[in-house]
């Protein structure tokens, strides 16, 4: 997947989400590899992001595993150009109707917009 997706900051990417989401103690109650056959076989949520790439580059921060009492688990941070808006909001459709978001308890979706310096 890596080698598909380009790096954040590039100049045509004038639009990014941040979306923190905390998933709820169900989910963490289950053992690593049940959550991964959620994850992949059931959500195919690489597959999903896969599909997108390299119009969407994301980077995704684990909080979870911070010493800190964090409202959310997962920090991931999204750039697309504005033409590939759609294609972003399809991505989310895509994954928010997956098996694993029935486990997201909460989620916050900031978009941003920077501006085009001439």
């Amino acid at each position: 997947m890596l080698e598909k997706q380009e790096g954040l900051g590039r100049p045509t990417s004038t639009h990014a989400a941040l979306i923190p989401i905390k998933k709820s103690s169900a989910w963490w109650s289950l053992t690593q590899e049940e959550r991964r056959k959620i994850f992949e076989e059931q959500s195919h949520h690489t597959a999903i992001g896969l599909k997108y790439l390299p119009a969407i580059a994301r980077k995704l921060h684990h909080c979870r595993d911070l010493e800190t009492e964090e409202p959310f688990d997962f920090l991931t941070w999204f750039e697309y150009a504005p033409h590939d808006e759609p294609a972003f909001d399809q991505l989310l459709s895509e994954l928010r109707t997956s098996p694993e978001w029935e486990y997201v308890e909460r989620e916050v979706d900031i978009r941003l917009m920077r501006s085009i310096s001439n």
